[in-house]
């Protein structure tokens, strides 16, 4: 009696450990013999070839027994994967369209991150729900049509992704504010948010990185030559006084230099420009800009330039 007992607790224990492996996604095909090994009287001597047979017997065994409790499982290449769980959750039919719309938009994303992780999201909630939700939800998915996200930039964004794909060094033309700039850089990255695509360049007479919205971009010239790798460390200094100096929370790429009276001198590196300038703006008469003295002045233009606005 205590020998059975001792199998059944061996066998839970052992469905416990194989299930924490699926759901964790690491069941890999040696992790999962060897908790099975143990099932083997291993005081009989075996050749390799029938241990191996025999450890498929048993580990076969135990998914079947999984399968009547609605554990369904595959193997793919060297890994076992995990299709269904024990317990489903109950959708509406709200909650379906909601995850519909998610996942059809999500098909239509061209960063690849996102794409993963929403993939991976996905997954995750189909281990979860029953088959009268998967049906519902393939339906309702089918239904879907998002193929007009990024449409009107997909040609731009194909062609900015070579761009970076090969290191090349540009000549663009964009628009900031509603004014022509231009500028010679190198590509860096494609970014997006939900409404339009980002080129990331790097400037290199200014040595900084931009994010420009790629209905800005005017014209690109691509430049004979492949770059080198210009990017550096870009580096602000800027000053904050009386009561933003006593409030301010230091963000992730900013250290404290210096701290005297109601001041602060802190160190920003690699912020995108634009994005910082028009964050230290919101700042109003408690910020200066210290260094560099090329992005002073492009602060004190931009205060100009919004000065004028409203005077006229």
């Amino acid at each position: 009696m205590k020998n059975n007992n001792s199998k059944i607790n061996n066998g839970c224990l052992n469905i416990f450990k194989l299930l924490v492996l699926l759901y964790n996604d690491d069941a890999d095909y040696d992790k999962v013999v060897n908790i099975f090994k143990n099932d083997i009287d291993e005081e009989e001597h075996i050749d390799e070839k029938k241990l191996n047979n025999l450890i498929q017997v048993v580990l076969n065994k135990y998914i079947n027994a999984l399968k009547v409790f609605g554990v369904k499982i595959h193997k793919n290449k060297n890994k076992y994967i995990l299709d269904s769980s024990f317990y489903s959750i109950d959708y509406s039919l709200q909650d379906l369209k909601a995850l519909s719309i998610i996942l059809g938009a999500s098909d239509q994303i061209k960063d690849a991150k996102i794409s993963k992780n929403i993939s991976k999201f996905k997954t995750n909630l189909l281990l979860r729900m029953s088959s009268q939700n998967k049906n519902k939800l393939d339906i309702l998915y089918s239904e879907n049509n998002f193929s007009f996200f990024y449409t009107d930039f997909n040609e731009q964004i194909d062609k900015c992704r070579k761009y970076v794909q090969d290191g090349m060094l540009l000549n663009m033309v964009y628009l900031v504010r509603g004014k022509e700039r231009r500028c010679k850089c190198q590509a860096k990255e494609v970014l997006y948010d939900v409404k339009t695509a980002y080129l990331k360049v790097y400037e290199i007479s200014k040595n900084e990185y931009i994010e420009i919205a790629l209905p800005n971009i005017l014209s690109i010239e691509i430049l004979p030559n492949i770059t080198m790798n210009y990017s550096v460390a870009k580096t602000v200094v800027f000053k904050l006084k009386g009561r933003l100096a006593k409030t301010y929370k230091l963000k992730p790429n900013e250290k404290l230099s210096k701290k005297e009276n109601d001041e602060l001198i802190i160190v920003n590196k690699n912020e995108p420009i634009d994005k910082l300038l028009s964050r230290l703006m919101r700042y109003s008469d408690l910020c200066e800009i210290m260094t560099p003295k090329y992005l002073r002045q492009d602060m004190v233009n931009l205060i100009d330039e919004t000065i004028n606005l409203y005077n006229n």
